[in-house]
This record gives C-alpha cells, sequence and structure tokens, in this order.
C-alpha cells in the first residue's frame, strides 16, 4: 500500500501567503483564511479522487481570477480619479488667479470669460471621464459579483462532495469535524442538550462473507435510510467508519437518545434486507454519551465509542450508555 504524505499546515500558509502577495492582497485574517482552506482542499489529495481534485483547482482559478480582476479594476479607477483630482486642483488654481486678476483689473473681461470658458470646458471634460469611469467600474464590479456568486455556488457544491460519503450519502468524517463544533458550541451557549449515540452493525462481516461486498453496500445504504427515516431534520447522520454510524442529536438528552435508538432497532427488525427473496437481519450494537458542561467534541464520541465497546462485548443487540 502507498502511505500517503501528510499535509503540512507551514507549507500550507506559506503558499497561502505568497498567493496573496502575488495578487497585492493585504494579509487581513478573511483573506488569508480563504486561501488557506482553498489551498488546503488541494493539498490533501489522499481523501479525494481525481474529479474532485479537478473541482478544487477549478474553484480555487475562479478565485484568483476574480480577486486579480478587482485588483486590477479597484487600481485602475484610483487611477482614473487621481488623475481627475489632480486636474480640478489645478483649475482650481487656475480660477483662482483669474479671479485675483480680475479683481486687480489687471486683464479684460474678454480674456477673463475666455479663461473661464477654458477651464469650464476642461471640468465637464474630466467630469465626463471621471462619470463613464465610474459606470463602466459599476458595471465591471456588477460582472465580477457574479462571478464571485458563482464561486460561492462552486464552493458549497464542492464542499457538499468532499463531506459527503460517497456510498451511503451520509456525512464522511471530513464533513462531521465542522459540524461537530459548531453544535457543541451552541449547545453550551444556550445550555442546551447534545447527544452522540454510535451504532455498529453486528456481524457484518459475515454479511460480506457470505453474500459479498457488492450486497454488504447496499446493506449499508439499507441501514442509512432506516436511520435517515428515524431521525429528525436536525438531527445529523454521519458514516463514522466501515459499518459504524453516529447519529449526533440536537436538543436530546440520554432518555431522548435510547428512545431514538430502540425506535431505529424497531424498523430495522420489521425492515430486512431482501436479496434474491433471502431475508438479511440488520441488527447493531450502540453506546451513547450525553455532552457534558465542560466537555468538547471529541471527549464526547470518545466517551460514546467506549460505551459501544461495552454493548459489543456484551452480545448482539446491546445498548451501553456512557457514565
Amino acid at each position: 500500500m502507498t502511505m500517503s504524505t501528510p499535509v503540512n499546515p507551514v507549507e500550507i500558509a506559506r503558499i497561502a501567503l505568497k498567493r496573496l502577495t502575488e495578487r497585492g492582497l493585504p494579509p487581513t485574517p478573511d483573506n488569508y483564511t480563504q486561501f488557506y482552506n482553498a489551498i488546503l482542499t488541494i493539498k490533501a489529495p489522499e481523501t479525494k479522487t481525481a474529479t474532485e481534485m479537478q473541482l478544487a483547482w477549478q474553484v480555487l482559478y475562479k478565485l484568483d481570477d476574480a480577486v486579480s480582476d478587482t485588483a486590477e479594476l479597484t487600481s485602475s479607477l484610483l487611477d482614473n480619479l487621481a488623475s481627475s483630482s489632480s486636474v480640478f486642483e489645478q483649475k482650481l488654481g487656475d480660477l483662482q488667479q483669474v479671479r485675483q486678476a480680475h479683481a486687480e483689473k489687471s486683464v479684460s473681461p474678454e480674456e477673463t470669460h475666455a479663461s473661464l470658458e477654458d477651464m469650464l470646458n476642461v471640468v465637464i471634460s474630466t467630469t465626463h471621464n471621471v462619470h463613464s469611469t465610474v459606470t463602466t467600474s459599476h458595471s465591471d464590479l456588477q460582472t465580477i459579483r457574479d462571478s464571485i456568486r458563482h464561486i460561492e455556488e462552486d464552493l458549497a457544491f464542492n464542499r457538499k462532495v468532499l463531506e459527503q460519503d460517497a456510498l451511503t450519502g451520509a456525512l464522511n468524517r471530513q464533513g462531521l469535524d465542522h459540524l461537530l463544533m459548531r453544535e457543541v458550541k451552541r449547545a453550551q451557549r444556550i445550555d442546551g442538550r447534545l447527544t452522540a449515540a454510535i451504532i455498529d452493525l453486528d456481524d457484518f462481516k459475515q454479511i460480506n462473507d457470505k453474500f459479498t461486498h457488492l450486497v454488504g453496500d447496499q446493506v449499508l445504504i439499507h441501514m442509512t435510510n432506516l436511520t435517515k427515516a428515524v431521525l429528525r431534520e436536525s438531527d445529523i447522520l454521519v458514516r463514522y467508519g466501515g459499518e459504524e454510524f453516529l447519529l449526533l442529536l440536537v436538543d436530546t438528552d440520554v432518555r431522548g437518545a435510547s428512545y431514538v435508538i430502540d425506535r431505529l432497532k424497531l424498523v430495522a427488525g420489521r425492515t430486512p434486507f431482501i436479496h434474491h427473496n433471502q431475508r438479511i437481519e440488520v441488527r447493531f450494537s450502540a453506546g451513547i454519551a450525553q455532552l457534558k458542561d465542560d466537555e468538547n467534541g471529541r471527549a464526547l464520541l470518545l466517551r460514546a465509542d467506549e460505551a459501544l465497546y461495552r454493548a459489543k462485548q456484551g452480545g448482539r443487540g446491546k445498548t451501553e450508555i456512557a457514565e
């Protein structure tokens, strides 16, 4: 087996800063984070297919183009406004001189009128150029805004692809990280409840050995659909391992989680997977843990996993609750 090269955060940071410098962008937290995440997506190929890698590169290229176009447009607009400002300033000075000369009667009224008319023409012409530039810039900015909107849509699609288990359609471990942190913070902020339940299909290896891995995959999809039918829209389903699933239950305590697991066992018992008119019973063990006040997401999952281990040791179809 070929070992993949681990992602080096220092290398990612160096590339992100280099890209910012190349684009002439200030290394603000928002700019840095935007490029760091985009490059990180590309620099972790061991978990992505060739198609996903291509999508990630396409988004980064589009982002580069939009940033470059914005920088060029801003620079051009600023140069034009600076040039126009210099013209206005010069003509203001000329106007002061004409006014003083007129007051001192060192020039004739005809010469004063001609000078004023000349300055007025220059001001009108310059104002017209500024208006034209601003109008063009507004149109260009609208085009760039549309491009950024498309980039956001591409990023949302790519994120869904990267964070979704290709077989079952549930979230994968990568997709879990962000949601777990979000739900833990939310629960702690509002003094709410959050419970994790990890289920592991019993004797799944025997299904693979007896019916082939292809049938085993179909059983995993079947189990995913049953679980989604039991969960609420606010709950989160993750394919946690080969035949392990994580249920992240929002606003739910241990009693509520036990009810969900019991209901899922009932549904699974009544809805076996049928292969060539043969029933394949799907049973599972479960471990449940409720978030503590001073606990992070990783500790919560660890306790749920330890409870699952005790359940597996106790026999098929068991459920254990973490202390």
